[in-house]
């Protein structure tokens, strides 16, 4: 399972700015309502959404992520339902605002997933509701590809090295935490594409923020 060790060092990567924005956004569509943060990792984004006065609900597909996540809520004083979840299932949380936030749809390899995710989004909005995500920009993704680092973090020593794959706008994570490997593919698409996918899906885009690495969607049903 990818993060099942990278899980308890996580917070040190952690975009702060990208959470701040996110915030922004949900705060300038609504002041109240029910949040459900899908791949929420440790729950950076849920916890601050929740100090705004937001209900929120938050999955990830890693259970490791999780468990740090809740330990998270506890240290920050704040509730939030947890569950795992891989996003390419169903949902039964009907939500005011979903979130992909941090790339998770560049998780998912192929158009039928994204498409499949973004099909069972919709299914849990209202009229009213809003999808706010992000992907990576084609040309950011791939200016990653031969990036290596070796952090030492605490008594740990992480070996961070990302490669390409056979298959075009896709690299591969290789992660080494004190001889503990894990490793996971990130794929994007054209913005154009990501528009077509929520078209299929009953999505449609009402705006979108251009950043340096990735662009964010805020989507409604059609």
């Amino acid at each position: 399972m990818i993060y099942s060790k990278l899980a308890a060092y996580y917070d040190r990567f952690i975009d702060h700015n990208l959470n701040d924005i996110y915030v922004r956004i949900v705060k300038k569509h609504f002041n109240e309502g029910l949040v459900l943060d899908l791949g929420c990792g440790t729950g950076p984004l849920s916890i601050l959404l929740a100090k705004e006065g937001f209900y929120v609900t938050a999955a990830d597909i890693s259970k490791s992520m999780l468990e740090v996540a809740f330990n998270n809520s506890i240290k920050e004083n704040v509730k939030i339902n947890f569950f795992v979840h891989d996003i390419t299932n169903p949902l039964n949380n009907d939500s005011d605002i979903v979130i992909m936030s941090s790339d998770v749809i560049n998780y998912l390899d192929s158009k039928n997933k994204v498409v499949m995710a973004f099909g069972y989004i919709k299914e849990i909005m209202n009229p009213a509701s809003i999808l706010i995500f992000d992907f990576l920009k084609s040309d950011y993704l791939l200016g990653l590809i031969g990036y290596s680092e070796v952090i030492e973090i605490d008594n740990s020593t992480l070996t961070w090295d990302v490669s390409k794959t056979a298959k075009p706008l896709q690299i591969k994570h290789i992660v080494n935490i004190d001889g503990n490997v894990e490793s996971h593919i990130q794929t994007t698409f054209p913005e154009g594409e990501y528009k077509n996918f929520l078209r299929e899906s009953g999505l449609e885009v009402i705006e979108e923020e251009a950043l340096e690495d990735r662009i964010i969607f805020v989507c409604k049903k059609k």
